[in-house]
């Protein structure tokens, strides 16, 4: 039996995964892009933690993992467009 929530587990360990990946090349390579790229798969990651914790009835966790998406997202996104 799978469990309830598996899907979001499974993003979020890719999310973190990917982002990594995308982490470590930047830092080598020096590319800027690919730190947005990690970024919003933080932000992501961090969105599927929100969404398992306020499935599991851990509404306090969920709604701060979310907000802390949020604004990662809304950051990357203003790195992006200003610098």
């Amino acid at each position: 039996m799978r469990h309830p929530y598996e899907k979001f587990i499974r993003g979020e360990l890719v999310a973190i995964g990917l982002a990594l990946l995308f982490g470590l090349i930047a830092l080598i390579q020096g590319i800027f892009i690919l730190i947005i790229i990690g970024l919003y798969l933080v932000s992501a990651s961090l969105a599927f933690d929100g969404l398992i914790g306020m499935n599991m009835r851990n509404q306090v966790h969920g709604i701060k993992q979310l907000l802390r998406a949020g604004l990662l997202f809304i950051f990357a996104t203003f790195l992006l467009f200003f610098l």
